[in-house]
């Protein structure tokens, strides 16, 4: 009589007891300003983050807020006030901010355009310096922070961009993210972001067809960096958080089960 051998593989423990992420209460917010009433509109920014709610759909996210077309008191009063409040009444531990819209890039500082933006007319701009401030109110209750930027223009502002290549992580390393991470994305520097955005498409493929229990971001980036090199697209920029704290955490897309 053969012997029936029955191999049970066991996933890296990527979830806690009663099916908890490891990330904690994790939220992502999708900021998308493209009906501009100066600037050119963005007609695919829709679609496009669109494109990344539905390839989240399979990950452990608790609560997806999408705020559309912003006039700069709008985003301040957001950032400054709304958002904190709801993270800290709610025990938010992970948040991914994510902007889609025009940038700038003046006298070494970033901006995004509210929907308001005026040509020629700094003012009108949001600093994306101030979202940092804003975010440093956060820090209390976060753990870990991912702010992606996929804007034209926007520039290294606000964070140490990574001199190198970041390494792989693997889902057996799921134990770093009781260290805290302040991390950020911008999809093109200083170089104009087409439309469609590759970025997002690309970003959005990699969590649709990935079949681990978990994505790293800087598994991400890797092959946002490659995929964009290999099209002549402008290269994705990645680093920390100037001035908020990062202990060497990351942060993980945890797969549901």
């Amino acid at each position: 009589m053969k012997k029936i051998i029955i191999t049970i593989v066991l996933l890296p423990v990527v979830l806690s007891v009663f099916g908890k992420s490891p990330m904690g209460k994790t939220w992502v917010v999708f900021l998308e300003n493209s009906k501009y009433e100066v600037y050119e509109n963005l007609e695919q920014t829709e679609r496009d983050i669109e494109l990344m709610k539905k390839a989240l759909e399979n990950y452990i996210i608790d609560s997806v807020i999408h705020k559309k077309n912003l006039a700069k008191n709008q985003m301040e009063e957001f950032f400054y006030a709304q958002l904190r409040d709801m993270i800290r009444e709610n025990q938010v531990n992970s948040l991914m901010i994510w902007y889609a819209g025009h940038g700038k890039y003046i006298d070494n500082t970033g901006y995004w355009l509210p929907v308001d933006a005026r040509v020629d007319d700094i003012t009108a701009l949001y600093n994306i310096n101030y979202l940092r401030e804003a975010l440093l109110a956060y820090s209390e209750y976060l753990k870990h922070t991912l702010v992606v930027t996929d804007a034209g223009e926007s520039g290294p502002t606000f964070y140490q961009a990574m001199r190198s290549i970041p390494q792989n992580r693997h889902c057996d390393e799921i134990t770093v993210t009781k260290y805290s991470s302040s991390q950020t994305i911008v999809s093109s520097g200083y170089g104009f972001a087409p439309e469609p955005s590759v970025f997002t498409r690309t970003f959005a493929t990699l969590l649709t067809h990935n079949i681990n229990p978990c994505l790293p971001i800087e598994n991400i980036v890797n092959q946002l960096i490659m995929v964009a090199s290999r099209n002549n697209q402008p290269i994705p920029r990645f680093g920390k958080i100037t001035g908020m704290q990062d202990e060497g955490g990351t942060f993980f897309f945890i797969k549901k089960y």
